[in-house]
């Protein structure tokens, strides 16, 4: 539906190129070419046109619209874990008891939900103790999908953290070091019948 829009704004004809370039999880960037090699720009209205999908039409969740998501900037723990090869192919999340797990997570088996810098949700994540001792703990069940989603590996640093001082159910995590990227459009000022539009990006740790 909104690709039709697309078509008619840019007057996109047959045998054109579109290249939709993965900027972050709430940004595409979109290259059109036309059939020639010609890059396709935007045309200029006054005002400016503003597309945007029709009321009713985010109906279901499979094509619905990321939701903004933003992770707690305080944390009560925190732990990070560089993986290991059995982290990510036994299915099971192997994590000294001591320390963070002690101070931050049940003293029992539960379930866990844990939460990624995009806001996926894992709830039925299961923190097991499989060792008499208790010197470890581990987390399973959707831990597998997580790693399969994110193509986690031997030698990632992944951060965990929480936000209550104890008894905590939820677990945020995010890769380290991660990069974020910021893209900012530029257009110039000029009045005429198009205009050439460019980018920046900032890149930055999280």
């Amino acid at each position: 539906h909104g690709w039709s829009r697309l078509r008619d704004f840019y007057k996109i004809d047959a045998g054109a190129w579109v290249v939709l370039t993965f900027v972050n999880p709430f940004l595409f960037h979109i290259k059109l070419i036309n059939i020639t090699g010609v890059p396709i720009t935007c045309p200029l209205a006054n005002p400016p046109y503003k597309l945007m999908l029709e009321e009713g039409f985010q109906t279901g969740t499979w094509d619905a619209p990321i939701p903004f998501f933003v992770m707690p900037t305080v944390y009560t723990h925190r732990l990070e874990k560089t993986l290991t090869a059995a982290d990510v192919t036994s299915g099971n999340l192997t994590l000294f008891w001591g320390g963070f797990c002690k101070d931050a997570l049940p003293h029992e088996q539960t379930k866990l939900t844990l939460i990624d810098w995009i806001g996926n949700t894992w709830k039925e994540c299961d923190l097991l103790f499989d060792d008499p001792t208790k010197t470890t703990c581990k987390i399973a069940g959707q831990w597998n999908s997580i790693c399969k989603i994110h193509h986690l590996a031997d030698g990632v640093v992944v951060k965990f953290g929480v936000t209550q001082a104890s008894n905590n159910k939820v677990i945020y995590f995010k890769l380290a070091p991660f990069i974020g990227v910021r893209t900012t459009l530029h257009a110039p000022s000029k009045s005429g019948d198009r205009k050439f539009i460019h980018q920046t990006q900032h890149y930055f740790m999280l």
